[in-house]
């Protein structure tokens, strides 16, 4: 019996394979429209996938978890300081182990010249937290974590270590340039390590006692109030992320008794480590995100579903009399059914193979497509077992789903009619093409939501490009400069930022120049917690301000407002509206960056400082000359034109004072805008992109139905043509085939002569009886 059904369902596959052969063109337009469906799925799947579910290259990734420091009224995901940092690791027993982490960009220097890399400072448990063992060499020594600045070793990446230095065996123990500073290679991770983030993979990883030789700011290792870490760590057996966060809340109250001037209104959270794969603490907004797009690549794929239907109840109702044969011959309603479907399958299996091709394509180009930024964003969209276990069996549904419509419209009772009478098949075609038109009104429909959600889109990030950020981005350029990279102390720091200043103010394109900290709209901001003189805070009102430090020439901030003179402060009017309502801020003290007291001099126009669209926030500008030297500084530069040749000059002139220092790629300004629109940006080209092919394929359904009903209706259409030249008095109307046959002979009459060209097209598509007649009329061999 087994091997009976085996051979009836090889059987069907021969069959359905010669019949999707026979019918190239029908093929050819079913498979398009679902690799199309399909393939969109898939790449957008293939995202989830890499962003969500793929668990993280750690072992036993359940029992990681990531803590975060919490601020009264401000970010419940923040960094740490190295003190309580130590506090977290030695004051609770609910860790197995605890380690901490940053990210930072460094300077690799080798044969083939300098290159700008990501690296990670880390505590020396780093890898032993997370179970991961060097494929060659060791991890870091706990003595390689206890004074700062005592052990320049490095740990390279797979990648890093094939790339750079051409899979060397003998790697270990060699000496590399990291930041101008010899390191000493002890280890080389696996390939299939990357790190806790999905979207970033660090290339090298030296030890947090080296924070001073790698980062590009200055940190207090011993400073509770200079947060810079990000921890995490593994539960002890037995404890779940509920305990741990209770255990982390008591020590936070404890510390805020202990230090209250530096931990009052800090606290701790704890979460899985796969909620903050992103970076961000969790993963509702890129969740929240995806599942907007799988609904919407679904309703594609619903369309395409719709489609292929509507192209195969019509290949079905032209298969009416073989389906009624063979039901006569003895097979059953199953048995037939069976053979429609397994075509049905065959067409959608095929549909999936094609369309995993188009999604390994797409995702590559959707991750390609990424704002041009500093940031290596690495996201591993390659498919593995779940990706293709989706496009199976989302090709067998999709199989299953338009194939159930022509079977069961075919198999319907009555239909066996066919072979007795010719009327029938055209009565079963027009309930058919009800049908029909009802799947093209769902398609047209669902295509439509598609476009106005398009629509909307797009309106939204045109309302955001329309809003003032406060500052000139039609000509510029931003050209990050970092001295981390070399060995620069800070006298030597600031004689050659101010000398690539004055060098690049005298390109003849150049209208102005300035250095910044931070930009607005970025994607790294700086923050201060400051103290206003006579102002009493509101409970849970947070005092942290986004600040930056800048030099900018006859702006408010001079030249003149250097390390000797009086500190002072530039605020923007929502900070003055908020600390001094109905008041003339000027003048006032404001304590920020490590308590110094700071006079306001300076009230600038409110800007946007994080994106395009948020609310007025305060905002305070910090000469760059009266602050804690920062190694990463940003030169931005406006021009007379287009700043695009503009970069290279500028980069020559920063080659010119330092041949040996890397540099990361500039941005014009129009480009770095796209890095606040790209929330906004993305999903409207994403949500445009699939509303356009759902149109398309709401055409393709249109057209296929209309080119069916027309070729259904020609001998209806061809009568109607002569029946328009006719007498008016002739009230003979063929309307089927039967019809044609009984009234031949009168129709014969009214017409004969002149209008017998009728005959001529309605015989090209008449039964054989009706082909007799007209060819009679046609010649006179019937006459009036």
């Amino acid at each position: 019996k087994r091997e009976t059904s085996v051979l009836a369902l090889w059987q069907d596959i021969r069959f359905g394979s010669r019949m999707l052969l026979r019918h190239r063109a029908f093929t050819f337009v079913a498979v398009a429209s679902l690799a199309l469906g399909i393939g969109a799925n898939t790449a957008i799947f293939s995202l989830v996938n890499a962003l969500l579910l793929r668990p993280l290259p750690v072992e036993d990734p359940d029992r990681v978890v990531a803590v975060f420091t919490s601020y009264q009224g401000g970010s419940r995901y923040g960094i740490t300081s190295y003190p309580d940092y130590k506090d977290l690791r030695d004051g609770l027993d609910v860790f197995a182990d605890l380690a901490a982490e940053t990210y930072t960009p460094l300077g690799l220097a080798g044969v083939s010249g300098s290159e700008v890399l990501l690296g990670q400072v880390v505590t020396s448990n780093y890898f032993s937290v997370l179970g991961v063992q060097p494929s060659l060499g060791r991890s870091f020594l706990p003595e390689e974590d206890a004074t700062p600045g005592s052990h320049p070793v490095a740990i390279l990446s797979h990648r890093t270590w094939e790339r750079r230095f051409g899979s060397d065996p003998q790697i270990i123990g060699q000496t590399v340039s990291v930041n101008g500073r010899p390191f000493t290679v002890v280890g080389v991770v696996p390939e299939s390590f990357s790190g806790t983030s999905v979207i970033v993979a660090p290339d090298v990883w030296v030890p947090v006692m080296m924070a001073s030789q790698a980062l590009t700011f200055s940190v207090q290792l011993d400073g509770r109030v200079d947060p810079f870490l990000n921890l995490i760590g593994r539960l002890k057996p037995g404890i779940t992320v509920s305990q741990a966060q209770v255990a982390a809340q008591g020590l936070a109250a404890t510390l805020a008794r202990e230090y209250p001037a530096q931990n009052s209104g800090k606290s701790f959270t704890v979460v899985e480590a796969e909620r903050n794969r992103i970076g961000t603490g969790t993963t509702e907004g890129i969740a929240g995100f995806m599942a907007v797009l799988m609904g919407v690549v679904g309703l594609v794929l619903l369309i395409a579903c719709f489609n292929v239907a509507n192209l195969s109840l019509a290949k079905a109702t032209g298969r009416q009399r073989e389906i009624a044969l063979r039901n006569s011959l003895g097979a059953s309603r199953w048995r037939i059914t069976r053979q429609l479907l397994t075509e049905s399958m065959l067409l959608s299996l095929l549909a999936g193979a094609v369309g995993l091709l188009m999604a390994l394509w797409a995702a590559d180009l959707l991750v390609a497509a990424r704002p041009p930024i500093a940031l290596p964003i690495e996201i591993d969209v390659s498919p593995d077992p779940r990706v293709l276990s989706f496009t199976a069996l989302l090709s067998v549904a999709t199989g299953v789903l338009f194939g159930l419509a022509p079977a069961i419209q075919t198999l319907r009772p009555g239909q066996f009619a066919a072979l007795r009478d010719q009327g029938q098949v055209l009565r079963h075609g027009r309930s058919t093409s009800r049908v029909q038109s009802s799947l093209v009104a769902l398609q047209v429909a669902l295509s439509l939501v598609l476009l106005i959600s398009a629509g909307l889109f797009v309106r939204s990030l045109r309302n955001i490009l329309t809003v003032d950020p406060g500052f000139d981005l039609r000509s510029g350029l931003v050209f990050p400069v970092n001295l981390g990279f070399g060995q620069y102390d800070e006298d030597e720091g600031r004689l050659f930022l101010r000398e690539l200043v004055d060098r690049v103010a005298s390109l003849p394109a150049v209208r102005s120049t300035a250095l910044a900290a931070f930009l607005p709209l970025g994607v790294v901001h700086g923050h201060h917690e400051i103290v206003i003189e006579g102002y009493e805070p509101r409970a849970n009102e947070s005092m942290l301000v986004k600040r930056n430090m800048a030099l900018v020439r006859g702006r408010g901030i001079s030249e003149q407002d250097v390390e000797n003179t009086q500190p002072v402060a530039i605020i923007n009017e929502t900070m003055a509206r908020r600390y001094w309502p109905g008041e003339d801020p000027l003048g006032r003290v404001i304590r920020a960056d490590k308590g110094i007291s700071r006079v306001v001099v300076g009230v600038i126009k409110d800007g946007k400082y994080g994106a395009l669209d948020e609310a007025p926030q305060p905002y305070l500008l910090l000469p760059m000359r009266q602050t804690t030297f920062m190694r990463r500084v940003n030169l931005v530069v406006q021009t007379a034109g287009d700043p695009q040749p503009v970069i290279e000059q500028v980069l020559a002139e920063a080659r010119r004072l330092d041949p040996s220092l890397p540099f990361e790629n500039a941005v014009t300004l129009p480009q770095y805008l796209e890095l606040s629109v790209g929330n906004v940006k993305t999903p409207a080209f994403l949500v445009g992109a699939f509303g356009l092919l759902a149109m398309v394929l709401a055409v393709i359904g249109v057209y296929g139905v209309t080119s069916y009903a027309v070729s259904q209706r020609i001998q209806e259409f061809g009568i109607g043509v002569e029946r328009g030249v006719t007498n008016d008095g002739d009230r003979h109307w063929c309307r089927a085939s039967a019809g044609v046959r009984r009234d031949a002979g009168a129709v014969g009459v009214s017409v004969w002569g002149k209008h017998a060209r009728a005959y001529n097209l309605c015989s090209r598509r008449a039964d054989p009886l009706v082909r007799c007649a007209g060819r009679l009329l046609c010649t006179g061999a019937v006459g009036g």
